[in-house]
C-alpha cells in the first residue's frame, strides 16, 4: 500500500532527544523560544504562539474575533473544508451566527468573484480556509471589502504566499492559524501555531491560551485554556525549521513530478488541478486531482484505489453532511461536485518517482477502465475465450502465438484480455510469461489496430506489470516497431542488446 502520507522526521530528532535527556519535556524549555523566534523570522510574522494542535490555534481565531470585534454577529465560513473550522467557530458562536459560503468549481476554495464578495453582508467576518494549500488572496479581498474582518485558517496553507508575502501574515488579516500535524509539511506530531500582526491580539491570546494566570501566581482572572506546546514538540519543529529550504524543495519536486506524470490525462480533460488565485503561490502540502465527471460513490472510489494498493482521501464533504451540522442550509451544487470528484493522493516527503508512477497508473486505470473497458484474467476456467481471440490476431510484430496455443498460459504469471463493453468485443491482450530456459519473466502485449493511438497501450502495460510482484521484467520488440519501442522506453524499459533486428529490453521495477 502506498500510504496517503508518512511523516519523515528521521533527520530531525536530535534536538528532541536533547530535550528528553535534559528533562525539559513539558511546555518549559529552550526550544519553545528558539522555534518561535525561528518561525517568526522565516514567515516574517510580528507575533506567533506555539500551541498544542491546529484545532487549538483555529479556536484562537474566534477568541480573537470576539475580543477585538464583539459586535460582529455573522461569520461566513467555507462549505467544503475540514470540520475543525466549523467546530471551533461553534465554541464561540451559535450556529445561527454562521453563514455557509459557496464554493468555486475551479479553485476548490470559496468563491472569490468580486460580485459575490461584494454581495456579503456588511460588517461581518469571513473565515478564510486555504484548502489543500491553494492560497486565497486575502489582501485582494480586503481591498474589495475593507469593512469585512478576515481571519485565516492556514492549517493547509503554511508556506504558501499571496502578494509576495506568506499566507496568514498580512495585516489585512486579524490573525491566522497553522497546523504541525503528522501529515503536514512541517510536523511535530500534533502542534500548531497562532500568528498575528496586531499587538493587542497577541497579548490577549498569550494570556488565554495558557491558563490565564494573573499577576498573583495561581490566581486566575480570565476564562482561559491550556493550549501549550511541549518543549519536545518544539524541538522537532526547530530542527525542521533549520532545514526548511530542503524540505520545501523536496515537496516542490514531488508536486512537479505529479504535474508531469499527469500531463496526458490533464490534456485529455480526464483530470483537473486546482486553479490558483491571482498573485499567489500554493503550498505544496498534499497533491489532489479532480476526476472530471466521476460518477462513482466515495466508497466505490476509495475501495478501487485501496484494492490497487493506493491510499487516497476524499475531498471535504459539504458541511451539512456532518450529523451535528445537518441543519445548515446548503443550496450549492458545486459543493457536491467537488466532494464527488476530488481525491487527495499519496504525497509523503519520502515518496519515490516509481511510487508516483504507480499512483498515476492506478488513476489511469480508474478513469479509462471504469468507463467502458472490462479486464478479464484468463485461467483454465475461461481459456476458450483466449483461444477464440488468438484466431483474430493479425500482426507481423506479434508472433507469440504463431507456434503456441492457448495452453501456454500454464507458464504465465498472469494473462489478461481486455473487453470493450460498448463495442462488445475483445481488443487487447497482455501476459507475463516465465521462460524456463532463460529464467526470465517476459512481458507481451497485443492491441487491435482500431484501438491504437488512444493511449491504451500504456494503460494495459502498466496494469499488467503492477499486477505482479517482480524485480525485473523483460521484453523483445522488432527494431522497426517504432510505436511500441517508444511506449516501452517511456515506461522505463532500456534496450540491453539488439540481435537479428530485435531489441531485447529490460525494466527494473521498484518494490514498495
Amino acid at each position: 500500500m502506498i500510504t496517503i502520507y508518512n511523516p519523515d522526521v528521521k533527520l530531525y530528532k536530535k534536538s528532541a532527544i536533547e530535550a528528553i535527556e535534559d528533562g525539559w519535556i513539558s511546555n518549559h524549555g529552550k526550544f519553545i523560544e528558539l522555534s518561535t523566534n525561528k518561525l517568526n523570522d522565516l514567515v516574517k510574522s510580528k507575533y506567533s504562539i506555539l500551541m498544542a494542535n491546529g484545532t487549538c490555534t483555529t479556536h484562537c481565531l474566534f477568541l480573537s474575533l470576539k475580543f477585538k470585534h464583539p459586535d460582529i454577529k455573522k461569520i461566513y465560513v467555507p462549505n467544503n473544508c475540514y470540520v475543525a473550522a466549523w467546530n471551533t467557530a461553534l465554541m464561540e458562536y451559535n450556529i445561527e451566527n454562521l453563514k455557509v459560503m459557496k464554493m468555486d468549481i475551479n479553485s476548490w476554495n470559496i468563491c472569490t468573484d468580486e460580485e459575490y464578495i461584494k454581495s456579503l453582508d456588511k460588517n461581518c467576518a469571513v473565515l478564510i480556509v486555504h484548502n489543500l494549500g491553494n492560497i486565497i488572496n486575502v489582501p485582494r479581498l480586503k481591498k474589495m471589502r475593507p469593512d469585512l474582518i478576515f481571519v485565516e485558517d492556514n492549517c493547509e496553507g503554511l508556506f504558501g504566499k499571496y502578494e509576495n508575502m506568506y499566507s496568514g501574515m498580512s495585516e489585512d488579516s486579524l490573525c491566522s492559524s497553522c497546523s504541525f500535524y503528522g501529515n503536514k509539511i512541517i510536523t511535530t506530531g500534533e502542534g500548531g501555531a497562532f500568528f498575528t500582526q496586531h499587538e493587542d491580539i497577541y497579548n490577549y491570546i498569550k494570556r488565554v491560551y495558557s491558563q490565564g494566570m494573573s499577576s498573583v501566581r495561581y490566581l486566575h482572572d480570565v476564562h482561559a485554556y491550556n493550549y501549550r506546546m511541549t518543549n519536545v514538540e518544539a524541538a522537532f519543529l526547530y530542527d525542521q525549521l533549520n532545514d526548511v529550504d530542503n524540505i520545501l524543495k523536496n515537496k516542490r519536486n514531488i508536486f512537479n513530478n505529479y504535474i508531469k506524470l499527469f500531463k496526458g490525462l490533464i490534456q485529455a480533460g480526464k483530470i483537473k488541478l486546482f486553479v490558483k488565485d491571482h498573485n499567489t503561490d500554493n503550498a505544496d502540502w498534499i497533491f489532489a486531482i479532480r476526476l472530471v465527471g466521476n460518477s462513482k460513490s466515495i466508497d466505490e472510489t476509495t475501495t478501487f484505489f485501496r484494492d490497487a494498493g493506493v491510499d487516497i482521501r476524499p475531498f471535504f464533504y459539504p458541511i451539512n453532511k456532518h450529523g451535528h451540522l445537518a441543519s445548515i442550509e446548503n443550496n450549492d451544487s458545486v459543493s457536491e461536485i467537488l466532494n464527488q470528484e476530488i481525491i487527495m493522493i499519496p504525497s509523503s516527503p519520502s515518496i519515490t518517482i516509481e511510487e508516483q508512477q504507480k499512483v498515476v497508473d492506478v488513476v489511469s486505470k480508474f478513469l479509462f477502465f471504469n468507463e467502458n473497458i472490462k479486464i478479464i484474467r484468463i485461467d483454465d476456467s475461461n481459456i476458450d475465450i483466449l483461444s477464440q481471440f488468438i484466431t483474430k490476431i493479425d500482426d507481423k510484430h506479434f508472433r507469440y502465438f504463431d507456434k503456441r496455443t492457448s495452453d501456454c498460459i500454464v507458464n504465465h504469471l498472469v494473462t489478461f484480455l481486455f473487453y470493450d463493453i460498448n463495442q462488445d468485443e475483445y481488443f487487447g491482450y497482455t501476459h507475463i510469461d516465465y521462460d524456463n530456459e532463460s529464467k526470465k519473466n517476459w512481458f507481451g502485449i497485443y492491441l487491435d489496430k482500431l484501438y491504437r493511438g488512444k493511449k491504451l497501450g500504456n494503460l494495459l502495460l502498466n496494469y499488467t506489470i503492477h499486477s505482479c510482484n517482480l524485480d525485473i521484467i523483460h521484453l523483445s520488440v522488432d527494431v522497426d516497431n517504432e510505436n511500441a519501442i517508444n511506449l516501452y522506453i517511456k515506461n522505463g524499459f532500456s534496450i540491453e542488446q539488439t540481435k537479428n533486428n530485435i531489441h531485447y529490453c529490460t525494466k527494473y521495477i521498484y518494490k514498495a
